[in-house]
């Protein structure tokens, strides 16, 4: 053996760089050359450190790819730099408007929608019964007659289910002489789920025989249905047990009973102060109306207790009624145009997602009959 040898004492003391005795220079134990060298404590940290921050940069790098995607669990993705809250919005609800409109109203009301508040619709249609260069329109089989608007909201509807269900997330109605803040309706909408059977507008309640809580929504102010509310109408309003199929009959009224009997929700749009952000009037009218008397049709037919102050109008109003196309402009400049010096501007958050399973929807406090 000849002082061919180590010693367990003397294993533990070599340095890395120690030859086995009997190796000339490139040390040889048992016919093999050893070649390695040990890693010292150092390097190893400084190795794991470089290869963390690999890991960390490649999903980043991910995550801002995939920003604009749902995950499985149907969570909305962040706010994208330098992305106004509007445009996430947009992005993330989206939302088709159709204006119920005629032929004589297309120059005098239909194009002024087009250039104000429709302009900021994902997609918007006007329906009517002919076509227009000037127009995305959709051309309806139904008579220019007030007396079928029931009919013309069942066609107008079923057409967009079959054709363009795939464009949007919440499908509006409106009509031509109504202003929709469609950024508000998002914000409203966010909390919700579109494949949620639920519907938004300005409540009416049920007039006659009804159950207690039966309502409606106001045509004036609009409505809202989400994604599966719409199909369930669509694929529903065939049932006569369920939905009238003659045409002749008051569209707003209709088409709630049909949703109720297809156990579609009629959600509450109030503000979280409980004020109404759909109205079938116009603002002035709702902020110092000088139609107090409990009479006036509006008190009868609200299902959640209405007032008329100059504290009552919500913050983030979505729809008023009876709007001419110079107040379309009105609307338009004071909304985006029109700036107040020193005016601080709100801190704007996203409400908190709402489960279908916490849905609760408040009876009516409306006690006036």
């Amino acid at each position: 053996m000849g002082g061919h040898y180590i010693t367990l004492e003397q294993r533990h003391r070599l340095s890395d760089t120690t030859l086995y005795p009997g190796s000339a220079g490139g040390g040889v134990v048992g016919g093999s050359r050893v070649g390695h060298r040990r890693l010292s404590s150092c390097q190893v940290l400084l190795l794991v450190l470089v290869a963390g921050s690999s890991v960390i940069a490649l999903y980043a790098y991910w995550d801002v790819m995939t920003a604009g995607a749902r995950d499985p669990d149907g969570h909305s993705p962040r706010q994208l730099s330098n992305e106004t809250l509007a445009q996430q919005l947009r992005r993330e609800v989206r939302v088709l408007c159709w204006v119920l409109t005629t032929p004589k109203y297309h120059k005098s009301r239909a194009v002024h929608v087009m250039r104000t508040w429709g302009k900021r619709c994902n997609k918007i249609y006007f329906m009517t019964s002919e076509s227009d260069d000037e127009l995305p329109t959709i051309v309806l089989n139904k008579s220019d007659k007030y007396e079928v608007l029931w009919g013309k909201t069942k066609e107008a509807f079923t057409h967009i289910y079959q054709h363009m269900r795939d464009e949007a997330d919440w499908f509006m109605k409106a009509d031509d002489d109504t202003y929709v803040f469609v950024e508000n309706l998002r914000y409203m909408l966010y909390p919700y789920s579109p494949d949620q059977a639920i519907y938004f507008g300005y409540n009416f309640k049920m007039i006659g025989a009804h159950n207690k809580n039966e309502s409606y929504m106001s045509g004036g102010s609009g409505y809202v249905l989400s994604r599966e509310a719409l199909r369930i109408f669509a694929e529903g309003l065939n049932d006569s047990t369920k939905c009238r199929q003659e045409d002749n009959s008051a569209e707003d009224v209709e088409m709630g009973r049909c949703l109720l009997n297809l156990d579609v929700k009629a959600g509450d749009s109030r503000d979280s102060k409980l004020r109404n952000r759909f109205y079938p009037l116009l603002p002035f009218d709702m902020l110092l109306s000088g139609n107090s008397g409990l009479d006036f049709w509006l008190y009868k037919y609200a299902y959640y207790s209405v007032r008329s102050c100059m504290d009552c109008l919500s913050e983030y109003p979505v729809a008023f009624h009876y709007v001419n196309p110079e107040q379309l402009y009105v609307f338009d400049f004071f909304n985006y145009d029109f700036q107040l010096v020193g005016k601080q501007k709100p801190e704007e958050r996203l409400p908190q997602k709402i489960r279908p399973e916490d849905l609760v929807i408040p009876d009516y406090d409306n006690m006036f009959t």
